[in-house]
Protein backbone atom coordinates (compact mmCIF):
# COMPACT_ATOMS: atom_id res chain seq x y z
CA UNK A 1 0.00 0.00 0.00
CA UNK A 2 1.35 3.44 -0.72
CA UNK A 3 -0.30 6.50 0.82
CA UNK A 4 -1.94 9.83 -1.20
CA UNK A 5 -3.58 12.87 -1.14
CA UNK A 6 -7.04 13.11 -1.62
CA UNK A 7 -10.57 14.72 -1.56
CA UNK A 8 -12.37 14.39 1.86
CA UNK A 9 -14.93 15.75 3.86
CA UNK A 10 -15.97 19.19 2.31
CA UNK A 11 -12.86 21.41 2.39
CA UNK A 12 -10.42 19.20 3.90
CA UNK A 13 -8.00 16.97 2.27
CA UNK A 14 -7.23 13.40 3.99
CA UNK A 15 -4.58 10.90 3.75
CA UNK A 16 -5.99 8.19 2.27
CA UNK A 17 -4.35 4.73 1.53
CA UNK A 18 -3.80 2.97 -1.58
CA UNK A 19 -2.65 -0.04 -4.01
CA UNK A 20 0.45 0.39 -5.23
CA UNK A 21 0.74 0.34 -8.99
CA UNK A 22 0.84 -2.76 -10.94
CA UNK A 23 2.96 -1.84 -14.56
CA UNK A 24 1.79 -3.12 -17.94
CA UNK A 25 3.88 -3.18 -20.81
CA UNK A 26 5.16 0.06 -22.22
CA UNK A 27 4.40 1.41 -19.28
CA UNK A 28 6.18 3.86 -16.07
CA UNK A 29 5.88 4.12 -12.50
CA UNK A 30 7.34 7.34 -11.77
CA UNK A 31 8.53 8.68 -8.07
CA UNK A 32 6.93 12.17 -7.55
CA UNK A 33 9.94 14.97 -6.78
CA UNK A 34 7.69 18.01 -7.31
CA UNK A 35 3.86 18.68 -7.24
CA UNK A 36 2.02 21.85 -7.79
CA UNK A 37 -1.01 22.76 -5.81
CA UNK A 38 -3.70 23.70 -8.83
CA UNK A 39 -7.09 25.41 -8.95
CA UNK A 40 -8.72 22.37 -9.71
CA UNK A 41 -7.26 20.78 -6.83
CA UNK A 42 -8.79 23.26 -4.35
CA UNK A 43 -12.45 22.89 -6.67
CA UNK A 44 -12.25 19.50 -5.82
CA UNK A 45 -11.42 19.45 -2.00
CA UNK A 46 -13.91 22.51 -1.73
CA UNK A 47 -16.39 20.25 -3.50
CA UNK A 48 -15.41 16.71 -1.39
CA UNK A 49 -14.97 13.25 -1.74
CA UNK A 50 -18.78 11.95 -3.76
CA UNK A 51 -18.24 8.38 -3.52
CA UNK A 52 -16.58 5.77 -5.97
CA UNK A 53 -13.15 5.36 -7.05
CA UNK A 54 -10.46 7.71 -4.78
CA UNK A 55 -7.67 9.38 -7.07
CA UNK A 56 -4.67 11.50 -5.33
CA UNK A 57 -4.94 15.25 -5.88
CA UNK A 58 -2.27 16.85 -8.04
CA UNK A 59 -1.39 16.94 -11.63
CA UNK A 60 1.37 19.60 -11.86
CA UNK A 61 4.70 16.75 -11.66
CA UNK A 62 7.92 16.27 -11.99
CA UNK A 63 9.21 13.02 -11.17
CA UNK A 64 12.00 10.27 -11.55
CA UNK A 65 11.67 6.89 -13.19
CA UNK A 66 11.82 4.18 -10.72
CA UNK A 67 10.14 1.19 -12.88
CA UNK A 68 9.73 0.22 -16.46
CA UNK A 69 7.22 -1.99 -18.58
CA UNK A 70 8.60 -4.08 -21.36
CA UNK A 71 8.98 -1.70 -23.87
CA UNK A 72 9.45 1.94 -23.25
CA UNK A 73 12.21 4.28 -23.91
CA UNK A 74 12.30 5.23 -20.71
CA UNK A 75 15.19 4.30 -18.21
CA UNK A 76 15.24 3.86 -14.66
CA UNK A 77 16.84 7.36 -12.92
CA UNK A 78 15.21 9.31 -16.03
CA UNK A 79 13.64 12.72 -14.69
CA UNK A 80 10.52 13.75 -16.63
CA UNK A 81 8.00 16.32 -16.64
CA UNK A 82 4.56 14.74 -17.39
CA UNK A 83 1.67 15.94 -19.22
CA UNK A 84 -1.83 15.40 -16.70
CA UNK A 85 -3.91 13.80 -19.48
CA UNK A 86 -3.52 12.99 -23.83
CA UNK A 87 -5.62 13.77 -25.90
CA UNK A 88 -5.88 10.81 -28.68
CA UNK A 89 -4.17 12.29 -31.88
CA UNK A 90 -6.31 11.44 -34.15
CA UNK A 91 -9.73 12.35 -33.91
CA UNK A 92 -11.09 15.59 -35.86
CA UNK A 93 -10.42 17.51 -32.71
CA UNK A 94 -6.77 16.97 -32.59
CA UNK A 95 -6.32 16.51 -36.35
CA UNK A 96 -7.75 20.51 -36.04
CA UNK A 97 -4.96 21.63 -33.85
CA UNK A 98 -7.62 21.41 -31.17
CA UNK A 99 -6.19 18.66 -28.74
CA UNK A 100 -8.11 19.54 -25.37
CA UNK A 101 -11.63 19.45 -26.89
CA UNK A 102 -10.41 15.18 -27.48
CA UNK A 103 -13.49 13.16 -26.56
CA UNK A 104 -10.78 10.81 -25.29
CA UNK A 105 -8.77 13.49 -23.43
CA UNK A 106 -8.72 12.28 -19.88
CA UNK A 107 -8.92 8.19 -20.56
CA UNK A 108 -4.69 8.73 -20.00
CA UNK A 109 -3.97 10.44 -17.41
CA UNK A 110 -1.54 10.07 -14.17
CA UNK A 111 -2.75 6.80 -11.46
CA UNK A 112 -3.56 8.18 -9.71
CA UNK A 113 -2.72 11.59 -9.16
CA UNK A 114 0.29 13.78 -8.75
CA UNK A 115 0.59 13.64 -4.66
CA UNK A 116 1.11 9.92 -4.22
CA UNK A 117 4.09 8.15 -2.98
CA UNK A 118 4.29 6.24 -6.73
CA UNK A 119 2.73 7.11 -9.65
CA UNK A 120 1.71 5.02 -12.79
CA UNK A 121 1.89 6.57 -16.39
CA UNK A 122 -0.10 4.13 -18.80
CA UNK A 123 1.54 3.14 -22.60
CA UNK A 124 0.29 6.47 -24.23
CA UNK A 125 0.76 8.73 -21.83
CA UNK A 126 4.34 7.63 -21.70
CA UNK A 127 5.33 7.25 -25.03
CA UNK A 128 3.78 11.10 -25.62
CA UNK A 129 3.05 12.84 -22.45
CA UNK A 130 6.71 12.69 -20.60
CA UNK A 131 9.30 15.01 -21.30
CA UNK A 132 13.15 14.50 -20.38
CA UNK A 133 13.20 17.51 -17.37
CA UNK A 134 16.25 19.96 -19.55
CA UNK A 135 19.48 20.18 -18.37
CA UNK A 136 19.79 23.03 -15.81
CA UNK A 137 16.15 23.48 -15.16
CA UNK A 138 15.11 23.05 -11.43
CA UNK A 139 12.45 20.24 -11.01
CA UNK A 140 10.65 23.18 -8.33
CA UNK A 141 10.65 25.13 -11.73
CA UNK A 142 9.79 22.39 -14.20
CA UNK A 143 6.62 21.39 -11.85
CA UNK A 144 5.16 24.33 -13.47
CA UNK A 145 5.63 23.25 -16.71
CA UNK A 146 1.49 22.55 -16.80
CA UNK A 147 0.37 25.25 -15.66
CA UNK A 148 2.53 27.32 -18.00
CA UNK A 149 1.64 25.19 -20.56
CA UNK A 150 -2.53 25.63 -20.39
CA UNK A 151 -0.96 29.76 -20.88
CA UNK A 152 0.68 28.95 -23.88
CA UNK A 153 -2.51 27.56 -25.11
CA UNK A 154 -4.74 30.80 -24.16
CA UNK A 155 -2.09 33.37 -25.49
CA UNK A 156 -1.94 31.12 -28.60
CA UNK A 157 -5.95 30.70 -29.29
CA UNK A 158 -5.92 34.80 -29.03
CA UNK A 159 -2.70 35.16 -31.44
CA UNK A 160 -1.01 37.50 -29.07
CA UNK A 161 1.91 38.96 -31.41
CA UNK A 162 4.53 41.56 -31.03
CA UNK A 163 3.55 44.99 -30.27
CA UNK A 164 0.09 43.87 -29.09
CA UNK A 165 -0.98 45.51 -25.50
CA UNK A 166 -2.53 42.88 -22.99
CA UNK A 167 -4.81 42.96 -20.54
CA UNK A 168 -5.05 40.40 -17.72
CA UNK A 169 -8.28 40.26 -15.85
CA UNK A 170 -7.06 38.12 -12.61
CA UNK A 171 -4.13 38.22 -10.19
CA UNK A 172 -3.88 34.73 -9.23
CA UNK A 173 -1.16 32.38 -10.45
CA UNK A 174 -2.57 31.95 -13.49
CA UNK A 175 -3.90 35.37 -14.39
CA UNK A 176 0.06 36.16 -13.61
CA UNK A 177 1.64 33.73 -15.58
CA UNK A 178 -0.30 34.44 -18.70
CA UNK A 179 0.80 37.80 -18.67
CA UNK A 180 4.43 36.46 -18.42
CA UNK A 181 3.34 34.40 -21.36
CA UNK A 182 1.86 36.94 -23.13
CA UNK A 183 5.32 38.72 -22.69
CA UNK A 184 7.42 36.22 -24.12
CA UNK A 185 4.87 36.09 -26.89
CA UNK A 186 5.83 39.86 -28.04
CA UNK A 187 3.58 41.80 -26.24
CA UNK A 188 4.88 45.16 -25.93
CA UNK A 189 2.68 46.11 -22.78
CA UNK A 190 1.12 44.07 -20.00
CA UNK A 191 -1.05 44.90 -17.47
CA UNK A 192 -2.64 42.93 -14.65
CA UNK A 193 -6.25 43.93 -12.92
CA UNK A 194 -6.81 42.78 -9.60
CA UNK A 195 -8.06 43.21 -5.96
CA UNK A 196 -5.49 41.70 -3.92
CA UNK A 197 -2.45 44.17 -3.00
CA UNK A 198 0.23 41.42 -2.69
CA UNK A 199 -0.69 39.94 -5.65
CA UNK A 200 -0.67 42.99 -7.69
CA UNK A 201 2.60 43.94 -6.33
CA UNK A 202 4.00 41.08 -7.70
CA UNK A 203 2.46 41.65 -10.93
CA UNK A 204 3.89 45.32 -10.92
CA UNK A 205 7.39 43.97 -10.16
CA UNK A 206 7.99 40.83 -12.28
CA UNK A 207 5.47 40.02 -14.93
CA UNK A 208 2.96 43.93 -15.59
CA UNK A 209 3.72 47.00 -17.37
CA UNK A 210 1.13 48.59 -15.35
CA UNK A 211 -1.15 46.93 -12.15
CA UNK A 212 -5.18 47.99 -11.86
CA UNK A 213 -7.18 47.47 -8.57
CA UNK A 214 -10.54 47.36 -9.57
CA UNK A 215 -11.79 48.35 -6.49
CA UNK A 216 -10.34 51.65 -7.04
CA UNK A 217 -9.96 52.31 -10.15
CA UNK A 218 -12.73 52.08 -13.32
CA UNK A 219 -10.72 49.12 -15.61
CA UNK A 220 -11.95 50.38 -18.84
CA UNK A 221 -10.98 53.91 -17.85
CA UNK A 222 -7.60 52.92 -16.74
CA UNK A 223 -7.03 51.12 -20.29
CA UNK A 224 -8.16 53.65 -22.04
CA UNK A 225 -5.42 55.75 -20.50
CA UNK A 226 -2.82 53.45 -21.18
CA UNK A 227 -3.83 52.72 -25.06
CA UNK A 228 -4.68 56.55 -26.35
CA UNK A 229 -8.22 55.84 -26.21
CA UNK A 230 -8.40 52.50 -27.92
CA UNK A 231 -8.18 49.55 -24.99
CA UNK A 232 -6.55 46.38 -24.91
CA UNK A 233 -5.91 44.38 -28.58
CA UNK A 234 -5.38 41.18 -26.30
CA UNK A 235 -7.96 40.33 -23.06
CA UNK A 236 -7.34 37.06 -21.21
CA UNK A 237 -9.83 36.86 -18.27
CA UNK A 238 -8.39 34.77 -15.63
CA UNK A 239 -11.33 35.00 -13.56
CA UNK A 240 -14.36 32.90 -12.38
CA UNK A 241 -17.09 35.20 -12.90
CA UNK A 242 -19.34 36.49 -15.29
CA UNK A 243 -18.98 40.13 -14.06
CA UNK A 244 -14.84 39.87 -14.98
CA UNK A 245 -15.65 39.02 -18.62
CA UNK A 246 -18.33 41.80 -18.94
CA UNK A 247 -15.62 44.16 -17.18
CA UNK A 248 -13.29 42.47 -19.77
CA UNK A 249 -15.64 43.74 -23.03
CA UNK A 250 -15.42 46.71 -21.80
CA UNK A 251 -11.86 47.39 -21.87
CA UNK A 252 -11.19 45.43 -25.08
CA UNK A 253 -10.76 47.81 -28.55
CA UNK A 254 -12.49 47.18 -31.63
CA UNK A 255 -11.40 44.41 -33.14
CA UNK A 256 -10.09 42.46 -30.40
CA UNK A 257 -10.24 39.45 -28.99
CA UNK A 258 -10.99 38.15 -25.64
CA UNK A 259 -10.32 34.68 -24.47
CA UNK A 260 -12.48 33.42 -21.27
CA UNK A 261 -9.39 31.26 -19.61
CA UNK A 262 -10.78 30.95 -16.00
CA UNK A 263 -13.07 27.78 -15.76
CA UNK A 264 -16.95 29.13 -15.63
CA UNK A 265 -19.63 27.83 -13.32
CA UNK A 266 -22.34 25.88 -15.14
CA UNK A 267 -25.13 27.82 -16.47
CA UNK A 268 -22.77 31.27 -16.11
CA UNK A 269 -23.67 34.11 -18.42
CA UNK A 270 -23.12 37.70 -19.85
CA UNK A 271 -24.93 40.30 -20.72
CA UNK A 272 -23.51 40.93 -24.13
CA UNK A 273 -24.08 43.83 -27.36
CA UNK A 274 -23.83 42.12 -30.47
CA UNK A 275 -23.21 45.74 -32.02
CA UNK A 276 -20.09 45.35 -30.17
CA UNK A 277 -19.25 42.05 -31.76
CA UNK A 278 -20.64 42.95 -35.03
CA UNK A 279 -19.60 46.66 -35.38
CA UNK A 280 -16.80 46.53 -33.31
CA UNK A 281 -15.73 43.32 -35.07
CA UNK A 282 -14.21 41.85 -31.74
CA UNK A 283 -13.64 37.75 -31.22
CA UNK A 284 -14.21 36.16 -28.35
CA UNK A 285 -12.85 32.56 -27.45
CA UNK A 286 -12.16 30.14 -24.94
CA UNK A 287 -9.39 28.12 -23.27
CA UNK A 288 -9.25 24.95 -21.51
CA UNK A 289 -6.49 22.72 -20.22
CA UNK A 290 -3.32 21.49 -21.87
CA UNK A 291 -1.77 19.17 -24.16
CA UNK A 292 1.59 17.51 -24.91
CA UNK A 293 2.34 20.05 -27.72
CA UNK A 294 1.84 23.24 -24.97
CA UNK A 295 3.52 21.32 -22.05
CA UNK A 296 6.86 21.20 -24.44
CA UNK A 297 6.34 24.71 -25.82
CA UNK A 298 6.53 25.66 -21.59
CA UNK A 299 9.17 23.42 -20.88
CA UNK A 300 11.37 25.92 -23.88
CA UNK A 301 10.18 28.81 -22.50
CA UNK A 302 11.55 28.20 -18.80
CA UNK A 303 14.40 26.46 -19.84
CA UNK A 304 15.36 29.61 -21.75
CA UNK A 305 14.22 31.89 -18.85
CA UNK A 306 11.68 33.82 -21.42
CA UNK A 307 9.18 32.84 -18.16
CA UNK A 308 10.20 33.27 -14.88
CA UNK A 309 8.29 31.11 -12.26
CA UNK A 310 10.11 31.97 -9.54
CA UNK A 311 8.44 34.61 -8.13
CA UNK A 312 5.74 32.98 -8.09
CA UNK A 313 6.25 29.89 -5.73
CA UNK A 314 5.61 31.47 -2.28
CA UNK A 315 5.38 28.30 -0.34
CA UNK A 316 6.70 24.90 -0.35
CA UNK A 317 5.70 21.91 1.91
CA UNK A 318 6.74 18.58 1.95
CA UNK A 319 4.90 15.64 0.83
CA UNK A 320 4.23 14.99 4.41
CA UNK A 321 2.43 18.27 5.16
CA UNK A 322 0.54 18.03 1.69
CA UNK A 323 -2.79 18.97 3.32
CA UNK A 324 -1.48 21.94 4.46
CA UNK A 325 -0.19 23.48 1.05
CA UNK A 326 -3.92 22.74 -0.15
CA UNK A 327 -5.14 24.80 2.65
CA UNK A 328 -2.41 26.92 1.69
CA UNK A 329 -3.89 27.26 -1.57
CA UNK A 330 -7.65 27.89 -0.68
CA UNK A 331 -6.23 31.02 1.83
CA UNK A 332 -5.10 32.81 -1.26
CA UNK A 333 -2.67 34.35 1.36
CA UNK A 334 0.02 34.02 -1.03
CA UNK A 335 0.64 32.75 -4.61
CA UNK A 336 1.95 29.38 -6.11
CA UNK A 337 2.38 26.31 -3.59
CA UNK A 338 4.27 23.01 -4.60
CA UNK A 339 5.19 19.93 -2.50
CA UNK A 340 8.51 18.62 -2.57
CA UNK A 341 9.02 15.17 -1.84
CA UNK A 342 12.40 15.07 -0.52
CA UNK A 343 14.73 17.68 1.07
CA UNK A 344 17.12 19.29 -1.07
CA UNK A 345 15.11 18.82 -4.24
CA UNK A 346 14.44 22.11 -6.02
Amino acid sequence: MMKALAAGVPGQAEWIDIEEPALGPGEVLLRPLVCGICTTDVKLVRAGYAGGPRYALGHELVGEVVAVGEGTRWRVGDRVAAAPYLPCGACFYCLHGQPTLCPHLFENSLVPGGLAERVRIPRPLAERGLFPLPEGLPVQIAALAEPVGCCVQGVEDCGVAAGDMVLVVGDGPMGLLCAAVARAYGAASTAVAGLTPHRLAVAREHYADAVIHVGEEDLRERVAQLTEGRGADVVLVAVSSAEAVEAGLGALRRGGVLNVFAGMPQGTTISLDLRQVHYGQVRITGSFGVGPVHVAQALRLLVSGRVDVAPLVTATFPFEDAPEAVAYAMERTGLKAVVIFEEGEG
